[in-house]
């Protein structure tokens, strides 16, 4: 069963997505309507499954609107927040050249709508047109890097440390106003949501931070990349 509801996008939509997706840099105008035009869209509502895990992999996946996260969820059901991905940003890499079951899982965090290529077109066109692969494979490399280096905080950071380095990726990302809640900032973290709340509590006292329900603002943005100025690939 497909998820998601079928929404209109026109050609001309579908090919601006691509001409600014992460991943088909360098690709001629001819070649972006080609992708383009093996692309059909789908809207997911707040909090609906876009793929889940330990399924073979049907479609590549790419975000046209709205905010979706990727996610790792251990078996006592802790989360580990992998990625968070707007406009142009890819939620699968991995699984459409493989076409394995994998464990991930994604979720629209807002609605949202994510344009699908299915895996047998995708990887026709990308055998096609090398230029594909080769920027797959440098974001591949980002990805890992990052990934690397949350194990390491996970082993030998504090909360507040890894904390602060999810902070300063989400405003290097997104800016000074962070709509996120506690729970979702202690998946990206790998924490629990009471040590975030205490985490941020102390930033608050500090006056970096102020935060509400579901919205964090960076006020002093210079006091942050003091505490942390190595963000994460998100």
């Amino acid at each position: 069963m497909m998820r998601g509801q079928p929404v209109d996008m026109d050609l001309a939509q579908r090919a601006d997505l691509f001409q600014h997706a992460l991943g088909f840099q360098g690709l001629s105008q001819e070649q972006i309507a080609q992708i383009a035009g093996l692309a059909f869209g789908r809207r997911f509502a707040k909090g609906e499954i876009i793929f889940e895990p330990n399924l073979p992999c049907r479609f590549f996946y790419l975000v046209a609107r709205g905010l979706a996260k990727v996610y790792i969820c251990s078996p006592s059901g802790m989360r580990l927040t992998y990625l968070l991905a707007n406009r142009g940003e890819p939620l699968n890499l991995i699984g459409p050249f493989t076409g394995t079951p994998r464990f991930l899982s994604a979720e629209a965090m807002e609605e949202a709508v994510v344009a699908h290529v299915r895996r047998q077109d995708f990887l026709r066109f990308a055998s096609q047109h090398p230029a594909v692969v080769v920027n797959i494979i440098s974001i591949l490399g980002r990805a890992i890097d990052s990934a690397n280096s949350r194990i390491v905080d996970l082993v030998e950071k504090r909360v507040e440390q890894r904390l602060v380095r999810v902070l300063f990726t989400l405003l290097a990302k997104f800016g000074t106003e962070i709509n996120l809640t506690s729970s979702e900032l202690a998946e990206l973290a790998g924490t629990t949501t009471e040590s975030t709340l205490r985490t941020m509590a102390r930033l608050r006292r500090l006056g970096i931070i102020a935060s509400g329900r579901g919205q964090v603002k960076i006020i002093q943005p210079a006091s942050l990349k003091k505490l942390h100025s190595d963000p994460l690939w998100v």
